[in-house]
């Protein structure tokens, strides 16, 4: 991120090479976690940091997981939460048809202070009109009100797609 007028990741306080140690640090652990080739949720080998792919029987299933990220501070900020369902639920759905999946199904997890009725009625018309856009189903989801360790409001979602081998 460079704008030519200074804007770097840097001045805003992320550190692109420790990003880097930290996430090859969790995929090396990780790796002894994977199930045997030929067997369903095998991993399937893919470039491009995508969607991840598992074997399924005679088709492959595709999981992705994203966060709205920093926009969300501004939807907080400006009491605008209308659109932040339909952000979170797009770059997950994105990612699963960036590897030729078709998505099919979306669970969202929502962090927060405190529970609000107009905050979580606000998501849920967002969440609801980003799943018909996406022609997938919301599945389900986790909702954890965290006082003490959460500030604000927080989304995430994992889509779910599939494709044949």
């Amino acid at each position: 991120m460079s704008d030519g007028d200074g804007l770097d990741y840097a001045s805003s306080g992320v550190d692109i090479d420790l990003e880097a140690a930290s996430v090859a640090s969790l995929i090396g652990a990780l790796s002894k976690s994977v199930r045997k080739s030929g067997t369903p949720g095998a991993p399937v080998d893919l470039p491009g940091g995508f969607g991840g792919l598992v074997e399924f029987g005679d088709n492959l299933l595709a999981l992705a997981t994203d966060g709205v990220g920093s926009k969300l501070q501004i939807a907080n900020e400006l009491g605008q939460l209308a659109g932040v369902g339909i952000d979170c639920m797009a770059m997950n759905v994105n990612d699963l048809l960036c590897v030729g999946a078709e998505p099919i199904a979306f669970v969202d997890y929502v962090a927060i202070p405190k529970p609000d009725p107009a905050i979580h009625a606000a998501l849920g018309a967002s969440l609801s009109d980003a799943a018909a856009r996406a022609r997938v189903t919301l599945a389900g989801g986790e909702t954890a009100s965290l006082p003490g360790i959460v500030k604000e409001l927080d989304l995430s979602g994992t889509a779910l797609g599939w494709l044949p081998k």
